[in-house]
């Protein structure tokens, strides 16, 4: 028996989706934003738009001068969810060893007796087939010995493809592959490995790995080890724990009015709040950050003695170290998280149960009719001074982790 790796990703899925949700779209340019007004950002787009150069991430003003004809959708996360957890129990049926990796992406680690080119295209046909006819959405799918080479190879084989590389075709397979073409190589430290004279996989094998050590720590080892295409080979099937829970908001214009900044970081708190309170976490570190008009950024984190998730400890502490912050900018973001997530927290001897009772209701009421329905008066500042909000950032899952609950449960 020979242990192979399978990369299973769906392909462009949020506007897949709503392709299939509405037919009149299949075939165009489609954006799917959390908003469609022109400032808001793209979140997915369809490979019709892809040929035209749009990118996830860009505006759908940027989006619709590269792409005029395209339609601006506001996405669905719900049915986002659905659909993935359709995908994932299809998955499910050809291994137990099954990694969800993001919400359209997932690693199986498949046992087989025979792992010749046809056999595995063969296994890698019968899951496509499987995926397609559960949800009518095709993926591309890479198989390897690693989990490196396997998504290199499905994405290399988009769309609707089946990409397949050996353990003795790893070498030759990665010789030409460009460095941003591998997963954890970020545009930056591409960038800067270009200018490096670094353009290929293939240049790094001829550098001794001591001087990427030398160059840029341990990360370099690291970079050094993925360009020859060695990764890692275990399946993660246990359920994933958020490390953080957090929200940011770009300014509709950049602002020095501390009454619209504290409006604007209650709002988040409150945000951050829900979504804590509703997976049952804790944390004791808050993380404020602010990027200046000049897109310079201020980050600074702070651990406290006490766990906490009410949207008055988040606040308080955030605007703490916001008032401890001197600038002489406009600000033109700012965001929130909360870290050293756990499921417990150190009870106060001063236990507000009232203040808990209250944080239960007021989550009951917004949870049935809108996160806008009761809040902190000090959010009424934003709402009377600015539009309404839109979300200017890709979608925040707070329930993605919702989707592994149908995976099956680890020994202990």
């Amino acid at each position: 028996m020979r242990k192979v790796i399978v990369h299973v990703d769906m392909d462009a899925f949020f506007a897949s989706v709503e392709q299939i949700l509405n037919p009149s779209l299949k075939g165009k340019p489609v954006f799917v934003s959390g908003n469609t007004a022109r400032d808001s950002v793209i979140a997915a787009c369809s490979y019709e738009a892809k040929k035209y150069g749009v990118k996830s991430g860009m505006s759908i003003y940027e989006g619709l001068n590269l792409c005029p004809g395209a339609t601006v959708v506001r996405g669905n996360p719900e049915r986002y969810i659905d659909t993935s957890r359709r995908v994932f129990n299809v998955l499910q049926n050809f291994t137990e060893k099954v990694e969800l990796y993001s919400i359209d992406e997932g690693f199986l680690g498949i046992e087989v007796d025979d792992s010749s080119y046809e056999n595995l295209k063969k296994i890698g046909f019968f899951i496509k087939q499987a995926v397609y006819q559960e949800t009518s959405l095709t993926c591309s799918i890479g198989i390897s010995c690693n989990k490196t080479v396997a998504k290199i190879a499905s994405d290399l084989c988009k769309p609707d493809g089946i990409m397949i590389v050996k353990e003795d075709q790893i070498l030759e397979f990665m010789e030409k592959l460009p460095v941003e073409k591998v997963p954890g190589i970020g545009p930056k430290m591409a960038e800067y490995l270009n200018l490096m004279g670094i353009e290929f996989c293939g240049q790094v094998r001829k550098i001794p790995v001591d001087l990427f050590r030398e160059k840029f720590g341990i990360r370099g080892e690291e970079i050094w080890y993925l360009c020859q295409g060695i990764g890692e080979t275990e399946v993660c099937v246990q359920n994933p724990e958020p490390k953080s829970f957090g929200h940011s908001y770009t300014l509709q214009q950049d602002t020095d009015d501390m009454s619209l900044l504290l409006s604007v970081l209650c709002r988040l708190s409150h945000q951050v709040g829900m979504r804590m309170r509703e997976e049952d976490y804790y944390g004791n570190v808050i993380t404020l950050t602010l990027r200046y008009s000049d897109f310079t950024v201020f980050t600074k984190r702070k651990t406290y003695p006490f766990w906490f998730n009410d949207d008055q400890s988040i606040f308080k502490n955030a605007s703490s170290i916001m008032f401890n912050e001197r600038w002489y900018k406009k600000v033109r973001l700012i965001g929130v998280s909360v870290s050293g997530i756990q499921k417990r927290y150190q009870m106060s001897l001063f236990k507000n149960e009232k203040r808990e009772k209250m944080l239960k209701v007021m989550d009951s009421i917004n949870r049935k009719y809108g996160t806008d329905s009761i809040f902190p008066c000090l959010m009424l500042y934003e709402k009377m001074k600015c539009q309404p909000v839109k979300k200017t950032h890709a979608f925040m899952f707070g329930e993605l982790k919702k989707i592994s609950t149908y995976l099956p449960e680890q020994p202990v």
